[in-house]
This record gives C-alpha cells, structure tokens and sequence, in this order.
C-alpha cells in the first residue's frame, strides 16, 4: 500500500567498516508535523518535586551506587542491592 510523502526534512545517514563488514545507521525527521517529535512534558508541582525527591532518596540509601569501571576501562555501576540496576525500589 502506498501512502503519500511528506517533502522536506532533515536526515543523516553515517557508515562504517572495511572490506566485506560495514555497518551504517541512518535518521530522518520529517517537516514539524512529524509524530516521532517529543512534546516538552508539564511543568510538576512542588508536591510532585517532594515526591520524587523523597523516592530518589530511599532508592539511593538502599543501592548506594558506586561508579567502577572493568578491565576494558569502561565505568559500570555496582550496586548493593538487587534489582536497583533497573531502578526497581521496594521502599
């Protein structure tokens, strides 16, 4: 099925590699009609902001995270408890 196409945008497309291996990766954003553009989220209320606050807190007295980095040099967090690497909490 064919649909009709927007003119107009912005893309970029980069390659990389040697001999038989390359790999590329492209981006396209249409004009501002595009529906893959984020809109600016609201602004939180102060209750909201005390909330997260005191969320982020408890999360970060159980996890107590601590930057490390492995043999390759790459910094990797540790974290003193289980499941805090995917921001789960049970305050």
């Amino acid at each position: 099925m064919l649909t009709s196409a927007y003119a107009g945008g912005a893309g970029d497309v980069g390659c990389i590699g040697a001999g038989r291996t390359f790999n590329c990766a492209g981006q396209w954003s249409l004009a501002p009609g595009d529906p893959y553009v984020r809109a600016v989220p609201e602004a939180i209320s102060e209750t909201e902001k005390a909330e997260l606050t005191e969320r982020e807190r408890k999360w970060l007295a159980r996890c107590k995270p601590v930057l490390e980095h492995d043999s390759y040099g790459v910094a990797r967090y540790r974290y003193s408890a289980s499941g805090c690497e995917f921001g789960v909490g049970r305050n």
